[in-house]
């Protein structure tokens, strides 16, 4: 189609397919290059590469549209941050729920000077290009306006905004906008058609299978192509398309609702299997049975850790069974049979699959490689325990059991990762902390966390969080910052984690004098490792954010109890995009089977389901009830767990459930009703159209009548005319006889 082309006017002008438009130079990977920066152009990236240069050539605002994980701010971010520093100054801004518009004229005016009084620009001769992410995720005010954009709205219309002191006009200059969002839905909003107008809007889809296929063929071609055998690039390929067929399975059958609202998939989490399995180095990976069993692994820890029921495991497994054996030609127990000593694998034996680079402790090579010796696994975690107890201020009682050593090797795979973050949820109690504490431990990085007061309040946060980031920029410390959602006292604390995870900076944070010392920090810096980075105090910067993303790892410990956590999805996807999911699950136990069945009698549900939410109940209530007496056999503190809050959490499922089921329930007859209109409108038609019909012969019998009347009235008329004729003459001879007989009489 048209859309397959662009036109390029030389001479008398030729039509291009897109892929044309890509360099030999972008096709080309270095083999230095980190999997997590890699740009693999196609060409919906030379579509996008191409609009962002001519609209930011004739000045034109755009945006762009489309589904998470299509590029958008990838390749819009890299367009940017390539272009001539001596001509273009870019300004990222990510969007948030809780972004005001006082934030983002804060963040805009922050990058452009004080031209005269009343004036602002970039600097002469500069154009500062503002690149705003998630455009619609600001919540809307009671009256339906979302403030923020309405504030950009105010710029594009007329060009100035007004000074938040004393109300001075300021007029902005040389600035262009480029914004991105994705479809409205699940916490994105619709936007105002009055600021929309003024872009000029790009739609981006879901990639197509086949340049899925060439993105992550080409990476996986790279890597297999250093050093492994040639049989690798084969099975490469075999990767890419058993890595399709597990995400498209994910997406269909793991559908987000109240109680899994975590399960959202998108094209991060695909990238995110590939970035595992090229972990393991090629002196490590020599056959093809090891490979598989490592793509099994990176599967499992990227969709399976988020599953938090055993029906959606079992649906996971199967579709694992099903794809080694259509995508490898090899079946699953051949694969594993290490894991089971009957020789049949069912989805608890892949629990003893472990891949890590944990297991030699002495070992000053750190290296991605499969764990076969479970038991002397565990002696090498109480090892690791030992030695972080020996060193810690506050020392762990941890048992080193399955539940514990599968979490902390989950941790440890994801900080060993570029730009690698956590979101660890579980109910309170369930070993979060201690598990991100031993793997960050482990993997020899620095711990951060903020200490809560009750005086604590917005600066201390700042403060802690320029800490943090001068200690991982400036000081280059790989190290992980620990935030639980009981340590967050107010939503802003997560919108500058928001901003962290998307970007490595938090805008503003740092004031005039200390953002000077920053960057004369980072040019002593610079000049140690010699890097090759221009002087200015912009370049500076951006080395200490590209710092800041490199070295920083975000764990986040949530409990998904209540609304609270649902919420913070919704309002900050990031928390879902940029992170790795694992989640925390209790210990089952019998003992409050018989109180959960009496209360939940009077409750329709299928018997299966019935025995799963009485399991659910009953594990939330035992295991906080043991970690408490653990809680204070250690502290001496109380953490009372009564059987009120049990019945409390039963209630609260039933009142939810039943509220679920009325929408459910109006929302299908809302659906019924409009079938039977639609079916009501169709029957109607087809009446007219029989009707129709049966009239058609008459109408064509009606007509040919018609037209023979017509002649016939017009052979008529013809011999009317002639006979009024012939009437006239006698009327004018009788007239001139009449005129005679008169003048004779007189």
């Amino acid at each position: 189609s048209i859309y397959d082309f662009y036109f390029l006017k030389q001479g008398g002008g030729h039509w291009y397919t897109w892929t044309e438009y890509i360099t030999k130079e972008e096709e080309n990977i270095p083999a230095d290059a980190k999997v997590s920066e890699l740009i693999i152009p196609t060409m919906e990236t030379a579509r996008q590469s191409f609009f962002l240069k001519t609209y930011l050539d004739h000045e034109i605002p755009m945006l762009f549209i489309g589904p998470t994980g299509t590029g958008k701010s990838v390749i819009t971010n890299n367009f940017l941050f390539r272009l001539p520093k001596n001509t273009y100054l870019p300004n990222c801004i990510n969007f948030s729920a809780r972004t005001s518009a006082s934030q983002t004229q804060d963040i805009i005016m922050s990058k452009l000077d004080r031209r005269r009084k009343g004036l602002f620009g970039p600097p002469i001769g500069k154009k500062a290009v503002v690149f705003v992410d998630d455009l619609n995720m600001p919540a809307k005010e009671v009256y339906g306006a979302q403030p923020p954009i309405e504030l950009l709205r105010q710029w594009i219309d007329h060009g100035y905004w007004f000074d938040k002191k004393d109300t001075n006009k300021l007029d902005i200059v040389d600035v262009l906008l480029v914004t991105a969002m994705g479809p409205p839905g699940g916490g994105r909003n619709d936007i105002t058609g009055r600021f929309t107008r003024h872009l000029n809007v790009i739609s981006i889809n879901a990639f197509e299978d086949d340049i899925l296929t060439k993105i992550f063929s080409s990476i996986a071609d790279w890597h297999f192509g250093k050093g492994f055998d040639v049989m690798f690039l084969r099975y490469g390929k075999m990767l890419v398309q058993a890595t399709m067929t597990i995400y498209k399975a994910a997406a269909e059958n793991f559908l987000p609702t109240p109680s899994k609202s975590h399960y959202v998939f998108n094209l991060r989490d695909f990238s995110r299997v590939i970035q595992g399995v090229l972990l393991c180095p090629h002196t490590h990976l020599q056959d093809v049975e090891k490979f598989i069993r490592l793509w099994i692994h990176e599967v499992y820890r990227v969709f399976y850790d988020r599953l938090i029921d055993h029906e959606d495991r079992q649906v996971f497994f199967n579709t694992v069974r099903e794809t080694t054996s259509n995508c490898f030609k090899q079946s699953v127990e051949k694969v594993l049979i290490h894991l089971s000593p009957t020789g049949k694998i069912v989805d608890d034996n892949i629990r003893s699959l472990f891949f890590g680079d944990f297991f030699k402790p002495e070992s000053d090579q750190k290296i991605y490689d499969e764990i076969t010796d479970l038991k002397q696994l565990t002696v090498v975690m109480e090892y690791y325990l030992e030695e972080f107890n020996n060193i810690s201020k506050a020392p762990m009682s941890l048992v080193m059991f399955r539940f514990t050593i599968e979490h902390i090797s989950r941790i440890c795979r994801v900080l060993k990762q570029d730009k690698g973050h956590l979101l660890l949820v579980g109910i309170g109690g369930s070993g979060r902390q201690s598990a991100s504490k031993l793997s960050t431990f482990m993997n020899s990085y620095e711990l951060y966390q903020i200490e809560i007061t009750k005086s604590y309040s917005g600066n201390d946060w700042r403060e802690d969080l320029k800490k943090v980031m001068l200690q991982v920029g400036v000081a280059s410390k790989s190290t992980v910052f620990l935030l639980t959602d009981n340590q967050i006292k107010d939503e802003s604390f997560i919108e500058d984690i928001n901003m962290l995870l998307n970007t490595g900076d938090v805008p503003n944070i740092f004031p005039t004098d200390e953002k000077a010392d920053l960057v004369e920090k980072m040019q002593m810096a610079a000049r140690t490792e010699s890097e090759k980075i221009e002087a200015t105090p912009l370049s500076m910067y951006n080395f200490f954010i590209e710092r800041v993303k490199n070295n920083l790892h975000i764990v986040l410990a949530m409990s998904p109890i209540g609304d609270t956590f649902r919420n913070r999805l919704r309002m900050f996807p990031s928390l879902i995009n940029c992170c790795t999911i694992d989640w925390f699950q209790s210990w089952p136990t019998d003992a409050l089977e018989l109180v959960a069945n009496t209360f939940l009698e009077d409750v329709e549900l299928d018997d299966n389901i019935r025995i799963e939410v009485i399991s659910m109940c009953k594990y939330f209530q035992e295991s906080v009830r043991k970690l408490s007496l653990d809680y204070y056999s250690t502290l001496r503190r109380h953490n009372y767990v009564t059987p009120t809050s049990y019945l409390e959490l039963i209630l609260t499922f039933k009142t939810l459930l039943n509220r679920k089921r009325q929408e459910v329930d109006m929302m299908r007859n809302r659906y019924l009703t409009g079938l039977q209109k639609l079916e009501f409108a169709a029957s109607q038609v087809a009446v007219m159209q029989v009707e129709l019909t049966a009239l058609q012969p008459q109408l064509i019998q009606t007509s040919e009548e018609t037209a023979k009347m017509m002649v016939k009235i017009e052979g008529e008329t013809r011999e009317a005319d002639a006979k009024k004729l012939l009437v006239q003459a006698d009327e004018e001879e009788a007239n001139a006889a009449a005129a005679t007989a008169q003048g004779i009489k007189v």
